[in-house]
């Protein structure tokens, strides 16, 4: 992941290498270079949803035709697979802090799970009871485009009502 830096040494000219920053450290890293708030848990790392990152949290069926519905308009973001079963999905928008309460409400009934500020959800490639967090959709590594909000809440609405959820 890291490579080595070469540094002068303290009191001399002879170069040393400083030690390479562990798998976790080092994506931690990488997170924060995006302006993400990412706490470390033992073996997680924990994004903190805020004024700039939500998650929006569904089935992984319904996560997929949700995603595929946001890729055709071209607004996909990047989307985490969580383990266990059912398998669910956290499709990352941008924030859902100033969204009118009705979209929270829609996507409750659709079985959805809003991600709000403050909330802290496992990122990859942390270990959970249930096995290994990954990426679903990658984020690109010049940093993740995020969809906004609203344009999930309205594909969540749109595949739901087409399986007569609505």
């Amino acid at each position: 992941m890291a490579t080595p830096t070469i540094t002068a040494a303290q009191g001399g000219d002879e170069p040393h290498q400083e030690p390479p920053l562990s798998g976790l450290t080092a994506t931690a890293a990488h997170y924060a270079g995006w302006e993400w708030l990412v706490l470390r848990a033992d073996d997680r790392l924990l994004l903190t949803t805020n004024e700039r990152v939500s998650a929006v949290e569904l089935p992984a069926a319904i996560g997929a035709e949700v995603q595929h519905y946001l890729t055709v308009r071209m607004l996909a973001g990047p989307v985490i697979a969580l383990p266990g079963v059912p398998r669910r999905w956290l499709l990352l928008t941008e924030s859902a802090d100033e969204s009118a309460p009705v979209n929270l409400v829609r996507l409750r009934a659709r079985g959805a799970l809003t991600h709000r500020c403050g909330t802290l959800v496992p990122l990859p490639p942390s270990r959970l009871e249930s096995g290994v967090v990954t990426w679903q959709v990658p984020p690109s590594l010049d940093g993740p485009s995020l969809p906004p909000f609203t344009a999930v809440v309205a594909a969540v609405r749109a595949v739901t009502e087409t399986v007569g959820l609505a």
